[in-house]
C-alpha cells in the first residue's frame, strides 16, 4: 500500500464490476485492491445450489467479512457453525479456520469483504486453473495449493 496515493471515491451500479465464474459460481468484483490502494476487496458472490464450498483454511494477514443477501449460508469459523439467510454475518480474524457453503436448493447471494485486498488475483487465477484442469478438483493439488499460499490462503492439517 502506498499512503500516498489519493484515493477516488467509487459508486457502483446493480450489476456493475467485473464478473467471473468457475464451478457454478459467479463473482462481481465491486471493489478492488487496484480501487482501493491494496486495502479493499468486496466481492457480490452467488454459490448455486447444494454448493460444497472451499475445504477449511485460514489466511495469514487476511480478514473476511461474509454477509449474506439472499438465501441461505452455511459458515464455519473455528468450532462454530452458523445457518443463516440475509442479514447475517461472519467476521473472521486472520488465523480462523473456516468454510462456507449452501446447502440448499436455491443459490445463495453474499458480500465477502476482504482486507487487505489481494483474493480478486488468487480468483481469477483459479478460475484460469478451473479452465485448465480436465476434472475438478484436480488429481494433483499441488498447483492448488501453490496458488493459496500465494494469496495468504492455508488448508488445514489433517
Amino acid at each position: 500500500m502506498n499512503s500516498k496515493a489519493a484515493l477516488s471515491p467509487q459508486l457502483s451500479a446493480p450489476n456493475q464490476g467485473e464478473t467471473i465464474h468457475a464451478v457454478g459460481v459467479q463473482m462481481t468484483f465491486k471493489t478492488t485492491g487496484k480501487d482501493s490502494d491494496g486495502q479493499w476487496l468486496a466481492v457480490e458472490y452467488t454459490a448455486p445450489p447444494n454448493f460444497a464450498g472451499p475445504p477449511p483454511h485460514w489466511h495469514k494477514i487476511t480478514t473476511e467479512i461474509f454477509y449474506v443477501l439472499e438465501g441461505n449460508l452455511t459458515l464455519n469459523v473455528d468450532e462454530n457453525t452458523l445457518q443463516t439467510g440475509p442479514g447475517g454475518l461472519a467476521f473472521v480474524p486472520p488465523g480462523a479456520v473456516h468454510s462456507f457453503s449452501n446447502q440448499s436448493s436455491s443459490p445463495t447471494q453474499f458480500l465477502l469483504v476482504t482486507s487487505p485486498a489481494g483474493l480478486e488475483n488468487y480468483f481469477s487465477e483459479l478460475t484460469e486453473l478451473v479452465k485448465q484442469e480436465p476434472q475438478w478438483p484436480p488429481q494433483d493439488m499441488g498447483k492448488v495449493f501453490t496458488l493459496m499460499a500465494k494469496y495468504d490462503t492455508f488448508p488445514t492439517k489433517g
